[in-house]
Order: C-alpha cells, then sequence, then structure tokens
C-alpha cells in the first residue's frame, strides 16, 4: 500500500484480517445535510489563500517517506500523566486522546469497513498498552452522510427504497433524531452489510470511553456502518460537523466528545472518486484548527484515499482533494490507499502510532 508518511513509522504485530479491499464508483445526487455544515466551526480565517503547514516545519507538495516496517517491537503511545485528568500547560505531553473515524456508508465500502475494523485491535492494543489504570480517551465512528438513502418509519426521505441496500430492518426500525445527524456518532448502524442493531456503550453516549468492556467488540459494532449511505460521499462536511460546537455541547449528540485538552486523532476512510464535499481543503484544516482552540499541533490525520495510482477510478479529482488536505497537516498527515488489501489496512495503522507518538510527546494542553 502507498504511504505517505511526513514521520517515522512504527510497527504492530500483523494481524490476520479480512477479504482485499475494494474500490468504488462515483456518487450521484446529495441528501440534505445534517447540522455542523461547513463553517460552523470557524467564524474566522476560512477560505485562506494560504494555508498553513500545521506543523510549523517547511515541507514541499507531494514528498514521501518510504516506510521500513522492520521486526522490532511496536512503538507505543507516551501518554503523559496529568494530575486530575486536565492538561495544566506546564509540560508537554498529552493524557487525553479523542479519536474520531469518518467511514464512508456508500455502496461500495463493505471490504474497505471489514478491512478497518480489523485492523482497529493491534492499533488500539498499543494505546491501552501504555495508558495508565485511568487512562482517558474516547473513540467516535461517524458516517459520510445524514442520513442515506432509505425511507424509514422515521419519514427520512430516500432515493430508493426498493434497493438490496435498504433492507428490511432499516426500513421498519424506528430511530432517534441523531441517527439521521451529519457528524453524529453512529450507534444504530442499518441497512445492507450494516450492524443492523444497537450498539450499547458503556457511558450510553455516542462514543467509546475507555470503560468498555469489549472495547474491539463495540467498535467493530459501530465502525460496521453499512453500504445504505448517500453515494455522495462527503466525508469532510461529516468531519467538521462531528467537531462542531452544534454537536459537541451540552444535550447535543456528540456531548462532551471533544475536549480542549486532549490531542485529535482524525481518521477518515472513502473511496469516491468524485469531488462531493462542500468547500476546499484550506477551509477544512482551518475548521479543524478553529475546533483545537487555533492549535494545529493538537492535531493528526489519518486519510484513506483512491488518490494513488494504485487506485484507479473514473472521477475527478479521485480524491487529490484530500490528500491535499492531508499534506496540510505536514507530519502530523499520513496517507494511504483506500484500495489496498486488509494487511496493508494493518500496514497503514502501523505507520501512524509513531506519528501520534510523537505529536502527543510534543503536546502542550491549553493552560
Amino acid at each position: 500500500m502507498p504511504i505517505s508518511n511526513r514521520h517515522r513509522p512504527g510497527p504492530l504485530a500483523a494481524l490476520a484480517l479480512f477479504a482485499q479491499a475494494a474500490c468504488g464508483a462515483a456518487g450521484d445526487d446529495r441528501e440534505s445535510s445534517g447540522a455542523g455544515g461547513i463553517g460552523s466551526l470557524s467564524s474566522a480565517g476560512t477560505g485562506t489563500d494560504a494555508p498553513p503547514t500545521g506543523s510549523g516545519e517547511a515541507t514541499s507538495p507531494g514528498s514521501t517517506v518510504a516506510t521500513d516496517h522492520g521486526d522490532t517491537a511496536p512503538t507505543l503511545f507516551d501518554l503523559g500523566s496529568v494530575e486530575g485528568g486536565s492538561g495544566t500547560g506546564a509540560e508537554s505531553g498529552c493524557g487525553r486522546v479523542d479519536f474520531l473515524f469518518v467511514i464512508d456508508n456508500s455502496v461500495s465500502m463493505e471490504d474497505n469497513q471489514a478491512a478497518l475494523v480489523g485492523a482497529f485491535p493491534g492499533f488500539i492494543a498499543a494505546i491501552q498498552d501504555t495508558l495508565e489504570a485511568g487512562g482517558d480517551y474516547h473513540i467516535l465512528v461517524t458516517d459520510t452522510d445524514a442520513w442515506g438513502r432509505c425511507n424509514t418509519v422515521n419519514g427520512f426521505d430516500g432515493i430508493d427504497p426498493g434497493s438490496a441496500t435498504c433492507n428490511n430492518y432499516i426500513n421498519t426500525t424506528p430511530f432517534v433524531e441523531c441517527d439521521a445527524v451529519r457528524g453524529a456518532g453512529v450507534v444504530h448502524p442499518a441497512g445492507q452489510f450494516a450492524t443492523n442493531a444497537p450498539c450499547v456503550l458503556a457511558g450510553a453516549n455516542r462514543y467509546i470511553l475507555p470503560t468498555e468492556p469489549d472495547l474491539d467488540a463495540a467498535f467493530a459494532c459501530v465502525a460496521t456502518v453499512g453500504v445504505a449511505g448517500n453515494s455522495s460521499e462527503r466525508p469532510m462536511e461529516s468531519m467538521i460537523a462531528a467537531l462542531s460546537p452544534e454537536l459537541n455541547g451540552v444535550g447535543a449528540c456528540n456531548a462532551g466528545f471533544l475536549r480542549d485538552d486532549a490531542l485529535l486523532v482524525i481518521a477518515f476512510v472513502s473511496d469516491d472518486p468524485n469531488y462531493e464535499d462542500t468547500g476546499a481543503p484550506a477551509e477544512w484544516y482551518q475548521a479543524v484548527v478553529d475546533a483545537k482552540l487555533g492549535d494545529p499541533n493538537s492535531v493528526v490525520v489519518l486519510g484513506l484515499t483512491p488518490a494513488w495510482d494504485t487506485c484507479p477510478g473514473a472521477g475527478d479529482p479521485n480524491g487529490a482533494h484530500w490528500a491535499e488536505f492531508i499534506e496540510m497537516w505536514g507530519v502530523h498527515g499520513i496517507h494511504g490507499s483506500v484500495c489496498g488489501t486488509a494487511d496493508e489496512y494493518v500496514e497503514f495503522f502501523q505507520s501512524a502510532v509513531a506519528t501520534i507518538d510523537q505529536a502527543c510527546d510534543d503536546y502542550v494542553p491549553p493552560g
């Protein structure tokens, strides 16, 4: 799998995973957006002419660092101890990590979702092994549209309720309002190849806490988002909405997920060759930075996209806009091919561990 890595790789034990991931076709009409559309995070600084690098380090567009996945021991997170669970700003090092996974739920994504679910246990094991007993992390999964293409008993209009993707479960099961909001944490995946059951999480939030008794099973439940989503995939809009004040405030869908003093790790996966997201890479970058109180060094971005020669697509720009967004994060951005095999998904997340480790070491929580 091609990997553009602005930092050193750190290997994890390889896992036996699912079948080879597949790449999908172009999308069609967009459904109505949920809360937190483009610009909802940023009241200033969006649409900048010259996007910042994020790390303060000069980089050249398109440069890559070759990864060497040897047999050395895993490089694990060094999460600093923070008294009382909140940063003081006196010392560097993160005591909290918020993970946001944005997963394409369009019709071509079954194998890609399976590969991601298979890669997750080894990735998260590095975090668990390093966190102290009171280690603090949040894991939220969202998909790439507000609701999808199916008519349901909730009355959300779709485009092809008779298709195989709109199975009996999604058409007859009652859902709550947050299930139909773009960027809200997924806890009730429905439709063809989805979990098709409520995911009961410890803490009753729409994201996973470290108190979850079976973390791997919980992630598999929420991340198997299925393929009933609209084929106009918009991961950047979902990312921005998931981080918006509208969805993270008291009583909102993602209440309490995003924390000011936590390192934020965003991982997004989509195979759409078309440009569906509203806005431009500089706007998406600025919206995320604004969500983290203006500190780009508090963010790590991992993207699996079709912007590779080995991942053919019929659309335009075939993920180049997402590649540009990842590049803006400098050493904190890692770019891989969505069309890789399941084993290559593991390799991709292996390459991310050292980058997150270094970002965690360097992070200075707000005082």
